[in-house]
């Protein structure tokens, strides 16, 4: 007698891929190699893994640099997973209404230069220091009892500090991406004076100070050792009177020993202060008094507001230059008027006569000057961009790649400023100056444009641009090379390498930008997603998903654990605790219009989408490249199916044309079935290696519904085609002729999604009233049907056995904590296995591995979810615990038998069962 196929039972969460970042600021943690960071010791630095903060709503997300996953948040940990609106959370589900009011909404942070801190402004002007690590318990404790000693007891000066060096050195660090708490406040600053948001905080490169700036235009300087503001700088305007402009930039000069601040404002401003402002410094001396609020000077030259500013430690004045804390270098600036200004530094000291006094009533001696300091900014040079910019960033030379060639040389020398822009247009570019020799206004050269993103890797003016650049070192230790980070309109983090390039073998090289890799900030609604099988090729990654989000693109995530690790052959037999993560591995972009719909060839090689361009395009997986192009619906194509014979897909020729090889079928708003032949991989993989795109043709069409069509099926034969359609048919074609083979009939609503079992003659159906259906392809008749979903079920799949369904739904409705469930069903005894808490929010999209081990399902909540099957782990775990029961039983009643009662009561406590021990000694010793 055979052994039944085992039931599923339980699933198990593998990993979740969350909204991350819904828009604006980011920021990379750098490399403490390069950080003068005392707190602690270079060995427990080196524990920490790189990170990303990211705004997320009202709060702030700590994402894994390596993956990309979404760890936990700055205020709420873990818990960011699963809340619903009402319960405090600032998640990006929330209404805008909940998320005016709160008033702990973070609207502007920063991370201190040494990764540990992060100064932040909430909605209510609170100003407040977070930690990110956490250290040993004890050496906690033993730290904070220095502090509490008492006066009679304190240690010396250099005892306290040969004790708290003792005790950092022995700390023990757990790493940030290791965290799943909360992050503690560790200091709060009180009330940040600001009138309105506050939008901009920077750190000083020390970690003493930051500054925050707001819309009502007011800048504030904080010393964090002290606990307060120390200076208050108010914009100026061009009369001279006090203006209210929004603080657009705020950015330190990147030198430990200075302390000069660079305010960029909305009118187009730039305020440059000085905190260490000598009290004769000529700038900033007004009838003969002197003021640090005021700015050393303004720079008026923008006409728009200022986004980006960077100083260059460029020296081209001469070589005494390098002794002062302005003069000698260079300062970029770039804003929203599409324009870069280059200026000249110099400073000069000069003799001012001594301040005029009101009374004389003895001689002072002779009135002699008195010295002071001349700063000045020159603008010497303005390029026009032709876009918006919004990110702008100077390349030091430890992070270009290296010109060791005459001919790199020539393009780029190692004298030469380089600089990246990003802006409106969605392209990063590269642009260089070089020093001519001479002094003034010509002693460097015009920028010139040293390299540009490829067309088909950039994100494009269409879709919003980027909306910042970055540097990073942070994946340096890694093997890798610094990288640029784009930020683009639909929150994605695009990482870009740089290096050279030879043409055509012939000596001469060209500056390239290449995308490395990217991080999905935000999916958008899922609408659709499928598997990929991998077709027996060796890959890092076990499981491969397209996803159709509410874009024109298809993300292409790869399932790795956090050290770009492959997952064993069995992913129920990964470890529980691994650190398994959804990462992106490509972009398909040729759609102008939403993707409705995705499907996989069960070859691995191929994939069809669909959407509301009206067209269905055939994608080569390995190549990432459209190699065909079908048309001729009239209205968006809701629904597409590929052949589910892996075989068919190499026939070519005119037994293709035919209908004997591989197929695509389209369902669209039209109300028209399409069955698109494809020519076989011959010509396909012609097509990907070229780069060409065919026009396929329809072999078949017919009007199969009166109603639109939902969904379209393709039996594991290929031999039917099954249509679900918004009334409340399922139809059944030939797929030789599109001859109509039976019409289903018995949903009250529409249908939503219908799928052949891969074992046995039926068809299972998901509809909009609550129901999923069982039906029979011989005779068209109902063979069971399920009740149990609380609203429409908009997906259904069978389980690899054949014996048991999956089942996605929701109720449409938008309601507050509202939950939706995929529900496990066995199809023998019309019983519900399993209920998964998966998302909150529709299920629009839901699929399954071929090996059946690994459930992937994404919703309108924009949440990825990974689930594996761990019922035969909890059966092996049950089946132990009843072993060690029954043994711990036979011992108890031994124990008793021979009267050793105090063993009895410990064996008995364990099983929870007391009172048996109590009725035998109650006996025994009455």
């Amino acid at each position: 007698m055979l052994t039944p196929p085992p039931i599923s039972k339980s699933w198990t969460s593998l990993t979740t891929h969350s909204p991350c970042y819904t828009g604006g600021k980011v920021i990379f943690s750098s490399n403490e190699k390069e950080n003068n960071d005392n707190a602690l010791s270079s060995s427990s630095s080196q524990q920490q893994s790189h990170f990303i903060l990211a705004q997320r709503a009202g709060d702030v997300a700590v994402i894994e640099a390596s993956t990309g996953l979404l760890l936990r948040t700055l205020r709420r940990g873990k818990a960011f997973q699963g809340s619903h609106v009402g319960e405090g959370d600032d998640n990006d589900e929330e209404e805008d209404d909940e998320e005016m009011m709160d008033a702990e909404a973070i609207t502007a942070f920063d991370l201190s230069p040494n990764n540990k801190e992060v100064a932040v402004v909430t909605r209510g002007h609170l100003v407040r220091r977070y930690s990110l690590v956490q250290g040993d318990d004890d050496n906690d404790v033993h730290i904070n009892k220095i502090k509490k000693q008492g006066k009679d007891d304190v240690p010396s000066k250099k005892q306290q500090q040969l004790e708290k060096a003792h005790i950092k050195a022995n700390m023990t660090v757990v790493p940030v991406t290791s965290i799943t708490s909360s992050a503690p406040i560790i200091q709060s600053l009180g009330k940040s004076g600001h009138t309105l948001p506050v939008t901009q905080i920077t750190h000083h490169p020390s970690g003493i100070f930051f500054a925050t700036g707001s819309v009502d235009g007011l800048v504030k300087v904080w010393d964090v050792r002290n606990g307060y503001a120390t200076h208050a700088f108010l914009p100026t305007g061009s009369s001279g009177g006090k203006g209210r402009y929004a603080v657009t930039c705020l950015q330190w000069k990147q030198s430990s020993a200075s302390l000069i601040l660079a305010v960029g404002r909305e009118d187009g401003s730039i305020s440059i202060h000085d905190l260490l402002l000598n009290n004769n410094d000529q700038n900033n001396n007004i009838s003969g008094k002197q003021n640090a609020n005021l700015p050393l000077l303004v720079l008026r030259d923008h006409v728009s507001a200022v986004t980006c500013v960077a100083w260059s430690d460029m020296n081209i004045v001469d070589s005494s230059s390098t002794s002062k804390k302005h003069g000698g270098g260079l300062f970029f600036s770039s804003g929203r008027d599409s324009v870069i200004n280059t200026w000249l530094i110099s400073e000069e000291d000069v003799m001012m006569a001594p301040p005029r006094k009101k009374k004389k009533t003895h001689s002072s001696g002779t009135g002699k000057g008195v010295s002071s300091t001349k700063v000045t900014y020159v603008r010497i040079k303005t390029l026009p961009v032709y876009e918006q910019v919004e990110g702008l960033v100077l390349l030091p030379r430890r992070v270009r790649p290296t010109s060791e060639i005459k001919g790199q040389q020539s393009i780029l020398d190692r004298k030469d400023i380089m600089l990246a822009t990003a802006g409106t247009k969605g392209k990063v570019r590269l642009w260089k100056a070089s020093p001519t020799g001479k002094k003034g206004a010509h002693s460097i050269s015009d920028l010139s444009l040293l390299a540009s993103q490829e067309e088909n890797e950039a994100f494009g003016e269409d879709k919003g641009g980027y909306t910042s650049l970055h540097l990073t070192s942070s994946l340096a230790s890694n093997g890798l090379k610094p990288l640029l980070v784009a930020v683009d309109a639909e929150h994605n983090m695009t990482f870009l390498k740089l290096g050279w390039e030879e043409k055509n073998n012939d000596g001469n090289y060209a500056f390239r930008i290449d995308t490395d890799r990217a991080i999905v900030g935000d999916n958008g609604e899922i609408l659709d997603m499928a598997v990929i099988p991998n077709g027996g090729k060796e890959s890092k990654d076990k499981h491969t998903v397209a996803v159709a989000t509410n874009s024109a693109q298809v993300r292409i995530f790869g399932l790795a654990d956090a050290n770009e690790d492959a997952v064993g052959e069995d992913i129920s037999m990964a470890e529980p605790d691994s650190h398994a993560a959804l990462s992106p591995r490509g972009l398909l972009d040729g759609h102008t219009a939403i993707v409705l719909a995705i499907d996989a060839s069960p070859c691995g090689r191929y994939l069809a989408t669909a959407g509301k361009d009206k067209t269905m395009r055939l994608w080569s997986i390995a190549a990432q490249k459209c190699i065909g192009v079908a048309t001729g619906h009239t209205e968006a194509v809701g629904s597409v199916a590929l052949s589910s014979k892996p075989g068919c897909y190499d026939v070519g020729g005119k037994a293709a044309d035919n209908g004997a090889g591989a197929f695509a079928v389209t369902a669209s708003k039209d109300r028209t079935l399409k069955v698109w032949p494809l020519p076989g991989s011959a010509v396909l993989n012609k097509c990907a290696a070229s780069g060409d795109e065919l026009q396929l043709r329809a072999r078949l069409s017919a009007r199969a519904h009166e109603k639109d069509i939902n969904i379209v099926s393709v039996a594991p034969n290929d031999s039917i085609i099954a249509t679900g359609s918004q009334d409340k048919t399922v139809k059944l074609w030939r797929s030789t002729d599109l001859a109509l083979q039976g019409t289903l009939k018995g949903h009250k609503r529409g249908i939503w999604d219908c799928q052949f079992s891969k074992t046995d003659r039926v068809l299972a159906t998901a509809s909009g009233d609550r129901t999923i259906k069982i039906w029979s392809i011989s005779d068209c008749s109902c063979v069971r049907t399920f009740q149990g979903h609380m609203a429409g079920v908009l997906r259904v799949r069978f389980l690899a056995t054949g014996l048991q369904l999956l089942s996605s739904g929701s109720d449409g409705l938008v309601k507050v904590g509202c939950l939706y469930y995929n529900l496990l069903w066995t199809i023998r005894t019309n019983e519900c296995e399993s209920t998964i808490d998966a998302h909150d929010d529709k299920i629009w999209a839901l699929d399954i591995s071929p090996c059946g081990n690994a459930l992937f399902s994404g919703g309108a909540d924009s949440k990825i979810a990974v689930w594996r099957d761990t019922t035969r782990e909890q059966d092996d775990a049950a089946r132990e615990a009843e072993e060690n029961n029954i043994l711990m039983e036979q011992k108890l009643s031994n124990h008793l038998r021979n009267k050793r009662f105090e063993e009895a009561l410990e064996i008995a406590l364990k099983l929870e069962k007391p009172n048996q021990v109590l009725r035998r000694m109650e006996y025994t010793c009455p």
